[in-house]
């Protein structure tokens, strides 16, 4: 079974995701065959992972997932891999209810009989880390908590903490120094890093980690833990049966980011995507319907409204009938206009309603409800499970057809999410295609 360890740390925001991203890289780096993975519902560090790993990072989700689903998929994306490298989500013991274990890293690790090394930030802390350590592992004895990486430390600072913290019974196999160009590289915007298919300097990640990360690793010691993992008795999870001719259009640019790696590996699967820029292209290419992803169109906006010719092209197409599918960012863009800071731009106009970015979360963490109007998405009664996360509000100026009642979730608000016209369907949430196949559902209406 493939050796595997899991990356997490007491808190968010402690550099789980660049200690991830440097035990990726360097073993990579050593040719070895690395299988990234993250726990929960992430586009962003995942698409880090990939680049670092050369190899498509995928989520385990309990909550979209179920158990059983989460050991299937490993199994499956892990096979013949050399290492795998499982980032974990928010604190340790961190989970959906804040009472139980159900959706925490601590969970995924006991599923997958994984140890774990956790990721202390040093700064202005030294002997109390002996005690945050001795918290984790005595917390739930049925998580191997093996190893300590530390960050953000000066040279004194880890001197006494590694002199400390073998005594709690755990290795330390790393010490990565406070750097600010470390800093500068993995820089935290509202929604998380920013998303590696936005930024022009994607492999300068790769020089950051290779200068300022990977030298301060014992990737030795990391491998030796990770070989301690636990056998899985586990089939791994089925491939989708293939087949089909459906023309999948996905539009994929800077502005459009959000899409796990099983969506274009769906589309594949009905047929063929297509892949078009929303930004760049002038018409849309001949296709049986076509998939608006999350990401920040906020942030483009400018660049989208000066591309009027496909905004036109893409209206004219839903109304027409055309099949359309989007999600988040994909349902702002199909609105009337964005309003940023006091400005406005033009987007796609096939919901007559405004999109006003705020400066807080207007829709955070998992959200499912049931589909009760019809939408060539789903049939009436299909429960849906996903996530939202967005710092927007849709300001309706006509009255929506809305065809998902929420019972968890905040979506266009008042307890509902799904807006469809035509046959158009757009929603804040965000829906992986483990839990609902809605490329395979379109497809068949098509």
């Amino acid at each position: 079974m493939t050796p595997r360890i899991v990356i997490s740390a007491p808190r968010g925001m402690s550099g789980k995701t660049i200690v991830t991203l440097g035990i990726l890289y360097g073993l990579a780096r050593r040719g070895l065959r690395v299988a990234p993975f993250k726990v929960g519902p992430d586009y962003i560090d995942p698409s880090y992972h990939s680049i670092a790993a050369g190899a498509a990072s995928r989520n385990l989700d309990v909550v979209l997932m179920g158990e059983d689903g989460v050991r299937r998929r490993f199994v499956k994306y892990a096979a013949g891999a050399d290492l795998a490298v499982v980032e974990g989500v928010l604190g340790l013991y961190d989970s959906i209810d804040g009472v139980s274990e159900f959706g925490s890293t601590a969970q995924v690790a006991k599923l997958l009989k994984a140890p774990v090394v956790v990721v202390l930030n040093g700064e202005r802390v030294n002997r109390t880390l002996r005690a945050v350590v001795r918290g984790l592992k005595a917390f739930d004895p049925g998580v191997d908590v093996a190893g300590v990486i530390l960050t953000n430390v000066t040279p004194r600072q880890a001197e006494k903490l590694v002199k400390a913290l073998p005594e709690e019974g755990v290795e330390i196999v790393g010490v990565v120094p406070k750097s600010k160009r470390v800093a500068e590289a993995f820089a935290y915007r509202h929604l998380g890093l920013v998303p590696t298919g936005e930024r022009a300097d994607a492999g300068g990640v790769l020089d950051v980690l290779e200068s300022y990360v990977v030298p301060h690793l014992d990737l030795d010691g990391i491998l030796s833990i990770a070989k301690r993992a636990g056998e899985l008795d586990v089939d791994p999870e089925a491939d989708p049966p293939a087949g089909g001719n459906c023309r999948v259009g996905v539009i994929m640019d800077r502005a459009f980011t959000f899409y796990y790696p099983e969506l274009l590996e769906a589309a594949a699967s009905v047929g063929e995507p297509v892949f078009i820029n929303s930004l760049r292209d002038q018409a849309l290419p001949p296709v049986d319907l076509v998939v608006v992803g999350g990401g920040f169109p906020e942030v483009l906006a400018e660049e989208l409204e000066r591309n009027r010719p496909f905004r036109k092209a893409l209206l004219s197409y839903v109304e027409s009938g055309g099949r359309l599918y989007a999600e988040c960012g994909g349902l702002m863009y199909m609105t009337s206009s964005i309003i940023i800071d006091r400005s406005e731009y033009e987007m796609v106009g096939a919901i007559d309603a405004v999109t006003a970015m705020l400066d807080r979360p207007v829709g955070k963490g998992y959200a499912w409800g049931h589909v009760v109007g019809n939408t060539p998405v789903a049939p009436r009664g299909t429960r849906l499970v996903g996530h939202e996360f967005h710092y927007s509000k849709i300001i309706f100026r006509e009255k929506p057809n809305l065809v998902i009642r929420l019972e968890r979730g905040v979506g266009v608000g008042g307890g509902w999410d799904g807006v469809v016209k035509y046959n158009m369907h757009a929603q804040y949430l965000h829906i992986h295609p483990y839990t609902y196949n809605v490329l395979a559902a379109l497809c068949r209406s098509t």
